[in-house]
């Protein structure tokens, strides 16, 4: 049996995950407890809606197709994080907002239960088993030629 295995290991990952489900409860706290307007708020409750979103859901994305040590692969990484967190923002905003019961407290706590659970819940198992015997996506079995290159 064969196993291809994507991702990092857990104890690598957890303190990561530890933090992203944190994020979202320390901005909200910080929105609460530090004065309108001040620098250490705004760089705090930017800081989680810019990037803690969209880190907790490029968990769930699968591998990226180009070589880990590449520039490719450093580009998605900085950006997939910074464009999912926009999306997860508009999606619980707009709702509110039509809602008309748009506020911090309301978008911020939804915003950080979602992080929380993206956070926390385990991905799902993104290995890939080839059983002996098995047959190919494609229909083809075992060392059998294409059907239109057989001889």
């Amino acid at each position: 049996m064969t196993t291809l295995l994507t991702g990092h290991s857990p104890r690598r990952t957890r303190p990561l995950r530890i933090g992203l489900a944190l994020s979202g409860w320390i901005a909200l706290a910080a929105a609460h407890l530090l004065p309108d307007a001040s620098v250490p708020r705004l760089i705090v409750v930017c800081a989680f809606l810019l990037l803690c979103p969209g880190a907790a859901a490029t968990r769930w994305s699968g591998p990226s197709p180009w070589p880990v040590g590449g520039r490719p692969f450093a580009v998605e990484s900085a950006f997939l994080p910074v464009v999912l967190s926009l999306c997860l923002d508009v999606l619980v905003v707009v709702p509110f907002y039509l809602g008309g019961a748009y506020g911090t407290t309301p978008v911020l706590s939804t915003l950080a239960a979602v992080t929380t659970l993206l956070a926390l819940l385990p991905v799902p198992d993104r290995r890939r088993r080839a059983e002996p015997g098995a047959e190919p996506p494609d229909g083809r079995t075992g060392d059998a030629a294409p059907a239109g290159k057989r001889r």
